[in-house]
């Protein structure tokens, strides 16, 4: 194998972070599927429709939010006609199309938001002050990850740019990774995972660490062997469990998995972030693991007290 040169950033975002990461961002679909039949790009049109009260011509609007033509045109096919979107002609060039958000739009929005809000609540309580500074410091990125439409204009509904925030981070690291080792975004998580343990783990521990289903991280390790990335192993003690390590090509992968998240983390993270920002952001992982982590002994202490005799 060539002989490859570690790199080092000055910071790091580990496993931990991306636990904390994921379950935000399903907390905020959770919270969207529950108030609304949107998908998040209709949604996320829809919400920065609200951001003008002059019509925007279609075209642009797909290329300021980096979309392609016809997932525009299918996603405002179905919010005009939910009657949240209208859509009108250009005066003098008729194949032209301008936008404009409805009142039932806006007040779908607010609705939306408001559910939002209470399922990231319910995830992340605010009461504990920590938590309370990763959602303000998720938001103030999302704010600068994807400007309004109209800058200098006050915006509204926090908690809808954190949605689109970490759904574009999501979708960005996923490609970034994507592109750089061909793996998977759940593939990458565990060999990072892996890398970080730097022993062989068990898959059912390696799930409960990374919040997984056991079943996707069993998944994940067939394609990661198949790569050669990981080897599996049995102990002679307990021929049930499997065990897994990374080979010297999966250490180097998991460090191309590194960097990559790192950069990305300087681009849309640090850059837009104040310094206590920052320090949240870097431990907010493991504030959140070790709430689980003790939330989950706490179940099984419950349990136990609930015995009885047969």
């Amino acid at each position: 194998m060539d002989s490859r040169a570690d790199i080092s950033p000055d910071f790091s975002l580990d496993s931990s972070y991306f636990v904390a990461f994921e379950m935000a961002h399903n907390a905020l679909k959770q919270g969207l599927e529950a108030a609304s039949s949107l998908s998040i790009t209709a949604y996320r049109i829809l919400a920065k429709l609200t951001q003008t009260n002059v019509p925007i011509n279609q075209g642009k609007l797909g290329e300021r939010l980096g979309l392609k033509a016809n997932v525009v045109s299918q996603s405002l096919d179905s919010l005009t006609e939910l009657g949240l979107v209208s859509r009108t002609a250009g005066a003098t060039d008729g194949r032209q199309r301008f936008l404009a958000v409805t009142d039932a739009g806006r007040d779908h929005v607010a609705t939306v938001n408001k559910s939002l809000v209470e399922s990231l609540y319910a995830t992340f309580p605010t009461e504990n002050p920590v938590y309370r500074t990763i959602l303000e410091a998720a938001i103030a990125a999302g704010s600068s990850i994807e400007p309004p439409l109209e800058p200098g204009r006050p915006t509204k509904f926090p908690a809808t740019r954190a949605l689109t925030a970490l759904e574009l981070m999501r979708q960005t690291t996923a490609d970034a990774l994507k592109d750089v080792c061909g793996a998977s975004f759940i593939d990458c998580r565990i060999i990072q995972r892996a890398a970080e343990l730097n022993h062989p783990v068990r898959i059912g521990d390696l799930a409960d660490q990374l919040v997984m289903a056991p079943i996707n991280v069993t998944r994940s390790v067939d394609r990661l062997q198949q790569r050669g990335w990981i080897r599996k192993l049995r102990s002679p003690e307990d021929r049930k469990a499997v065990y897994l390590e990374l080979t010297d090509e999966g250490r180097y992968q998991a460090m191309v998995v590194n960097t990559t998240v790192n950069e990305l983390g300087r681009t849309y993270l640090w850059a837009n972030l104040t310094a206590d920002q920052k320090e949240t952001i870097e431990k907010m992982g493991h504030v959140v693991m070790a709430d689980l982590i003790a939330l989950k002994e706490a179940r099984t202490q419950a349990a136990l007290n609930n015995l009885i005799p047969l």
